[in-house]
């Protein structure tokens, strides 16, 4: 899945406005936003300048609240399918061992 960001301008509840960096599907949809307000950042002016000139391009973008950013949560079974981890239990079979506990 290709994915895009961007920042966009947000108002608060408080009645401040901020900016977050956005994500976007593939389709352009809204995916998620940071938690917290972002800044510009560089590690040289070029970069600072860059990023301050991205932060104006979010001025001309409608303005967001966070109730425009969608709240589903991943399914813990798509997390667990992709995943190349292996439970504990796997591991044990894959190494062996019985599930089966013998006592002394």
């Amino acid at each position: 899945m290709k994915i895009s960001l961007n920042y966009r301008v947000f108002y608060e509840d408080n009645g401040d406005y901020v900016i977050r960096e956005v994500i976007y599907a593939e389709d352009g949809s809204i995916v998620s936003c940071t938690k917290n307000a972002v800044e510009p950042t560089g590690r040289t002016l070029e970069e600072l300048a860059s990023d301050i000139e991205a932060f104006k391009q979010a001025l001309t973008l409608p303005v967001l609240t966070l109730a425009d950013i969608p709240t589903t949560e991943v399914k813990k079974e798509k997390l667990h399918s992709k995943s190349k981890n292996l439970s504990h239990k796997q591991l044990l079979e894959k190494l062996g061992f019985s599930h089966t506990s013998t006592s002394s």
